[in-house]
């Protein structure tokens, strides 16, 4: 607990951010219809919300989990040291929560690689193939105010007395970010581009020993 005896836990979005690469965009170009980018475009446009889009995207996809986890292990590696930060949640009891629009399968692929699905919560949409596309079920939201299921996990969290520090690179991190007590965006991402044109406070990283740094020395300072 911080010094006013507030719990702490850590969100942490999954592509472009545990991951170096996008691992859905990876799946989308290899094995969906372009049109995905044009989704992703409306989204960034708010014509469409972050749920929608997803549904729409993954609804093209035509490889089969197996086929999918292979060809984005060839394509991208986990950023540097989120073994470090794992360490970390676990010496000082705080709780990890990756949060991801991403594919499920692949979110539990790396994860499972090294034994931290015991530890780890994932509140990502759980994905069926249908052999003609993905059908995707989203976490229960519970505010209707919530703009989507990361914002609404957040929200939550701080209702009930957490402070959140959440990690993320994307246009769909940026709501949640904006309810975070602390944020780190990768550095050069959408989510820091964000939240410096909206004057938000955010710290840069590209590796995660950055962020286990930042947090310890945030412990010394309120001890």
């Amino acid at each position: 607990m911080n010094r006013r005896g507030a719990r702490e836990a850590l969100f942490v979005d999954f592509d472009g951010t545990i991951m170096k690469a996008d691992t859905a965009r990876i799946a989308l170009d290899c094995f969906g219809d372009p049109e995905w980018k044009r989704i992703d475009e409306a989204l960034e446009n708010g014509d469409i919300s972050f749920e929608d889009s997803l549904r729409r995207e993954f609804a093209t996809l035509r490889a089969r989990p197996e086929t999918i986890i292979q060809e984005v292990s060839r394509r991208t590696e986990m950023r540097p040291n989120f073994d470090r930060l794992v360490e970390y949640c676990k010496r000082n009891d705080r709780p990890l929560k990756v949060v991801s629009g991403g594919l499920d399968f692949i979110i539990r692929h790396f994860l499972d690689r090294n034994e931290w699905l015991n530890f780890i919560e994932i509140h990502a949409p759980k994905s069926r193939f249908t052999g003609n596309g993905y059908s995707l079920t989203f976490p229960s939201t519970f505010s209707s105010s919530s703009m989507n299921f990361k914002d609404d996990l957040v929200r939550r969290e701080r209702e009930d007395g957490t402070r959140v520090v959440f990690v993320g690179n994307g246009f769909g991190d940026f709501s949640a970010s904006k309810e975070s007590d602390l944020v780190f965006a990768i550095r050069g991402s959408r989510l820091a581009e964000l939240l410096r044109e909206h004057g938000f406070p955010y710290r840069e990283t590209d590796d995660f020993q950055q962020v286990v740094d930042a947090l310890n020395n945030r412990m010394l300072e309120v001890s």
